[in-house]
C-alpha cells in the first residue's frame, strides 16, 4: 500500500514536470510522456487495482492541465495500463532494453488511441498524417528516457522494501 502511495505521488510530480518544466525544452511541440513510462512500469512490475486507478487518476490530471478535451489521456493511459499488462503475462521483460521498446510500442497505442477518440469527437481530416511524426518522435524519446526513470522506480522500490524488512 506504502509503495503505490509513493508511486503515485511520484506520478503527480511527473504530471507536474510533464505540464510544466518539459514545455520549456526546444523540442517544440514534442514532450516526453513519463506518466507513460509509469503506466507501463506499474503494468509490467505491479499490476494492481490501485496501479490501474492511478494510471486512470494520473492520465485525467494530464487531461486537465493540458488538454483541450477531457478524459482523452486518462482513456489513453488505461488503455495502456491494459495492453501492457495483458501482453507482461506472456513475455518476462527485466531488461532495460526491453522495457524501452515496451514504452516504445505502448506509447505507439496511446498515440492511436488519442488520434482515434479525437477523430470521433472533432471529426479532422489529415489527423494521421500529421501526428505521425509526433507520436514517433514522443515514442522514441520515452524510449529513451525509461531505462532510467524504470531504474529510478526499482531503486526506490528496494529502498521501501528494505526499509520495512528493518522495522
Amino acid at each position: 500500500m506504502k509503495l503505490s502511495v509513493i508511486f503515485f505521488s511520484f506520478g503527480f510530480f511527473l504530471v507536474l514536470l510533464q505540464t510544466t518544466f518539459l514545455h520549456l525544452f526546444p523540442l517544440g511541440p514534442i514532450v516526453p510522456d513519463l506518466i507513460l513510462v509509469l503506466c507501463v512500469y506499474w503494468g509490467l512490475n505491479h499490476p494492481t487495482v490501485g496501479a490501474v486507478l492511478g494510471s486512470f487518476i494520473l492520465g485525467y490530471s494530464v487531461d486537465v492541465f493540458s488538454s483541450p478535451v477531457l478524459g482523452l489521456n486518462a482513456f489513453a493511459m488505461s488503455l495502456v495500463f491494459l495492453a501492457v499488462y495483458l501482453s507482461s503475462r506472456c513475455i518476462w521483460i527485466h531488461n532495460s532494453l526491453l522495457s524501452a521498446v515496451v514504452v516504445f510500442f505502448a506509447s505507439w497505442i496511446k498515440g492511436a488511441a488519442l488520434v482515434i477518440v479525437w477523430n470521433l469527437v472533432l471529426a479532422v481530416d489529415g489527423l494521421w498524417t500529421g501526428f505521425l511524426k509526433y507520436i514517433f518522435l514522443e515514442a522514441f524519446i520515452a524510449a529513451i528516457l525509461a531505462p532510467a526513470l524504470f531504474s529510478l522506480l526499482r531503486r526506490g522500490q528496494s529502498y521501501l522494501e528494505n526499509m520495512r524488512m528493518l522495522a
